[in-house]
């Protein structure tokens, strides 16, 4: 079955791709910072898909990896020369963090490194986060700042001295996915908790069931170091206590992502107000709505970059949700259909009319 979302995925990982060599080079060694805390696939996706373009690009495993939580002081037993990428799963100038932000520690502890912050969202709880932000990236000078959305971009170029770029998330890196096999599910929804000014679906729900996840907590067992990561990097790269941790962080990060897979497999059809949610069933060719307020980083980002795909429509309530669920194609027989037409992935060959087929909804 044609993929409708191969143009977008191949489109945004070329970017990625362009991105990291302008960083390291084949051979060369780097550091991967920031590991997910927690156990949203979407945020494993996105180490996930980095750790993918940074192995294919330098043909290499990581000197060093690391989450936020843990010290930052053995990057200097690592290469003068490795430059040091950040994971952009959480978003910068997160208020819970504060100034103890890993960006800010390694900015101050290691003022000669290269730094790279991999795309992200920037959002700042208040003016003082921000004006520390300032002078902290300001005073380093060797600090490249990646974005994933026009908001973001924005407030980076206006309030950041140093290169400031937008890009993809790193998710993208992984590819194309394969659902596994599973039971059929006309619609599921990937919801996470209302915040002020979402958008609420209950008139939705109430007239298009289905039922919601919010995915984020999966088994503490995918966490656990497991036989097959200490075999398989010790095959590759000998027993090295670095490479074990690098490798054995990746499958983790491809466990919570098959996780996420699997829960999104059988539907047809996904509303979701997740970017990851949105990254994923791109990834996967499921049809699906992207749900969110007016001016929200997700429909920025859909708007900027991945729109194009016809497996995602943009909804801001439950009436535009409704109509959108209309809008999307849908398969029947290996064929992908739109308003009743079949979709030709080659606009050159005219494609017949046929008779109305019914929609899933």
């Amino acid at each position: 079955m044609h993929h409708l979302g191969e143009v977008v995925i191949r489109r945004q990982k070329e970017k990625l791709i362009e991105i990291v060599r302008k960083f390291v080079s084949r051979g060369q060694p780097y550091v991967l910072i920031n590991f997910p805390s927690n156990k949203d696939p979407g945020h494993h996706a996105s180490w996930l898909g980095l750790s993918m373009v940074l192995r294919e690009v330098t043909g290499r495993l990581p000197v060093l990896t690391s989450n936020a939580a843990q010290s930052i002081d053995e990057i200097k037993t690592t290469p003068g020369d490795a430059p040091i990428f950040i994971c952009g799963w959480t978003d910068f100038g997160d208020a819970q963090t504060g100034r103890d932000d890993v960006r800010y520690r390694l900015m101050w502890r290691y003022p000669d490194r290269t730094i790279i912050q991999m795309p992200q969202t920037i959002h700042f709880a208040n003016e003082s986060l921000k004006e520390y932000a300032k002078r902290t990236i300001g005073r380093h000078r060797n600090f490249f700042c990646m974005t994933r959305d026009g908001q973001s971009f924005e407030l980076a170029k206006a309030n950041f001295d140093c290169d400031v770029e937008a890009g993809p998330d790193t998710a993208f890196g992984m590819g194309p996915l394969k659902p596994f096999e599973a039971d059929p599910l006309r619609v599921l929804y990937v919801m996470q908790p209302l915040g002020e000014g979402e958008v609420d679906i209950a008139k939705a729900r109430a007239i298009v069931d289905g039922p919601l996840t919010n995915w984020i907590n999966g088994p503490n067992s995918l966490s656990r170091m497991r036989k097959s990561s200490v075999v398989k990097s010790a095959l590759r790269h000998g027993f090295s206590r670095t490479a074990m941790i690098a490798q054995h962080r990746q499958d983790v990060a491809a466990r919570y992502v098959d996780y996420g897979v699997k829960i999104l497999s059988g539907a047809q059809r996904i509303i979701t107000n997740h970017l990851h949610g949105h990254i994923l069933c791109l990834l996967l060719n499921k049809p699906h709505i992207a749900v969110a307020r007016d001016g929200s980083n997700l429909h920025d980002v859909i708007g900027s970059q991945t729109g194009d795909s016809p497996l995602v429509e943009k909804a801001t309530n439950a009436s535009e949700l409704l109509a959108a669920m209309s809008r999307l194609p849908y398969e029947m027989g290996g064929t992908w259909y739109k308003s009743s037409k079949p979709m030709n992935p080659s606009p050159a060959i005219p494609a017949p009319d046929l008779m109305p087929q019914p929609s899933i909804v």
